[in-house]
């Protein structure tokens, strides 16, 4: 209980990220010798916790689904607290069959390889990876430009392991803090120096970025569907003309019905024909295939043309769709659902005069894999549009955040993050963060901000910013970010047969 609690104090809002290097000590220190069952036991108890007060914001659907909200949290967790419970029984039969193997090295590789699993498993939810608890801690974070994030959390539980076993034996103790001393300086030392300054053209490349905090209740209210629009035209006008600005980006759904409706399209066509910017929103779209609702994002080119949509292909569960809806019927008649609309089929890219970008939509953030088939595809750079309105001003809004800023981290782009409500502004390519620098007032004024606003703060004010877009970066190792991962899990089956040849040999004790 007290590794899950601590462990989750090191995530947004709280950011004690400095006690990531220790929170797991005292459920591996309880663990020295037990039994694999009983490891399975005290790991699944402290993953509950861990998600449990990490995933605090999911109760904040109780506003709109009532008290199936904690309900589906607790499922939520104790999935996820599942995994946790295979890594600690494979961490404990491993030690028993193979006592040859460090086991630091072992749980960290066990870890890594659960966190690959978390991201890819029942569609995918890693919210919970270590590596999202570092924002403050960008030397480290570089090690996912090589590995991934599940190699942030390797490092992490590795040197939790060496002090366990510090703690617990005095066989090599001095070695092994000696080792535990090596990791922390030297993955910063390597973190240092793989952070350059960001490179921006001259004069560089200017998007606008609007917070609208618009509430969720007039989002679905139709009365104020083109209103919303109007208001984010005038404000976005109000910015052109203190900044120069290259590409508008607005946050999902702040369009609300068809962008292609006359009373919609009319001032965003004014807007960017006026302005001589493109603008990139989110809206709706009915599939003229199948006629199903999709959520996808536009791009409006500077004369004011419809330049294309993107379809989002990650959908929320439970909030865009019913998992296992169409297996199982009845889920879809107790469960309630926010809006039922269909995935995307592909990725795409958007050029414009002088860049080019790849939208991810809100959940999306959570998948590398995504991110890295745009940069492939030649984006450089990244846009993610969200609307975490539903959330209120819970840790969500600061945790996602911090999954774009990895985004950017792994491929070596510049994102640009545009919510609805939470925290907008640019990332470069090495993690630094640029947050929205102005309002705009209903009389459009436009006033400069304090950089240390918290979303709190900025849910009073509608947001603007224009902020500069680096260049792409070099990347360390180009393909390692997706393959150190699936090193990992390989590595894992490898043991798993080693220990299965060496079967007939009984069990040695040994420290965690």
């Amino acid at each position: 209980m007290l590794s899950g609690v601590i462990l989750a104090l090191c995530f947004p809002t709280w950011h004690l990220y400095f006690l990531a290097w220790v929170a797991l000590t005292p459920l591996l220190y309880a663990c020295r010798d037990s039994a694999p069952r009983v490891t399975a036991a005290r790991f699944f108890v402290a993953g509950w916790a861990f998600h449990s007060v990490l995933l605090q914001w999911l109760l904040t659907n109780f506003y709109w689904a009532g008290g199936w909200a904690f309900w589906g949290q607790q499922a939520v967790c104790l999935v996820m607290a599942a995994y946790w419970a295979a890594t600690g029984a494979a961490w404990s039969w491993l030690r028993g069959r193979l006592p040859w193997m460090p086991g630091a090295v072992l749980f960290a590789v066990l870890w890594m390889a659960m966190e690959y699993a978390q991201n890819h498993l029942l569609s995918g939810f890693g919210w919970s990876n270590l590596a999202y608890s570092q924002g403050k801690d960008l030397p480290l974070l570089q090690l996912a430009a090589i590995g991934g994030t599940p190699l942030v959390a390797g490092v992490l539980v590795a040197f939790n392991a060496l002090l366990a076993e510090v703690l617990y034996t005095r066989r090599l103790r001095f070695a092994r803090a000696a080792i535990a001393l090596s990791l922390l300086i030297g993955t910063h030392g390597v973190g240092m120096a793989l952070v350059q300054p960001a490179a921006y053209a001259s004069p560089p490349f200017q998007v606008g970025v609007f917070q609208s905090n618009f509430p969720l209740e007039m989002k679905w209210d139709p009365e104020y569907t083109v209103e919303m629009v109007r208001s984010a035209a005038q404000k976005s006008r109000v910015l052109a003309e203190n900044e120069p600005v290259d590409l508008f980006v607005w946050p999902e759904t702040l369009v609300m019905d068809e962008l292609t409706l006359p009373e919609i399209f009319a001032p965003i066509e004014a807007l960017t024909r006026d302005t001589g910017a493109a603008l990139f929103t989110g809206s709706q779209r009915t599939d003229a295939e199948t006629g199903r609702s999709r959520n996808s994002s536009f791009l409006i080119s500077s004369d004011g043309t419809l330049d294309g949509y993107y379809d989002k292909i990650h959908l929320a569960p439970f909030g865009e769709y019913v998992p296992f809806g169409s297996h199982f019927p009845f889920i879809q008649k107790i469960v309630p659902i926010i809006s039922d609309v269909e995935p995307g089929r592909e990725t795409r890219v958007f050029s414009l005069d002088e860049r080019t970008f790849g939208p991810l939509i809100c959940f999306e953030v959570l998948f590398a894999e995504m991110s890295e088939a745009l940069r492939r595809q030649g984006a450089d750079f990244l846009v993610v549009i969200t609307n975490l309105g539903w959330f209120g001003s819970s840790n969500a809004l600061e945790q996602e955040l911090e999954q774009a800023r990895l985004r950017a981290i792994e491929t070596r782009l510049a994102v640009v993050h545009c919510a609805n409500t939470g925290i907008s502004g640019v990332f470069d390519p090495w993690g630094r963060f640029s947050a929205t620098n102005a309002m705009v007032t209903p009389y459009g004024g436009f006033h400069r901000l304090r950089g240390d606003l918290s979303p709190r703060d900025t849910k009073q004010f509608r947001c603007v910013g224009a902020l500069p877009v680096a260049e792409p970066a070099a990347r360390p190792v180009p393909w390692a970010p997706q393959r150190v991962p699936q090193a990992s899990v390989a590595a894992v089956a490898l043991l798993v047969v080693l220990a299965l040849v060496f079967r007939g040999r009984p069990p040695v004790a040994q420290a965690p």
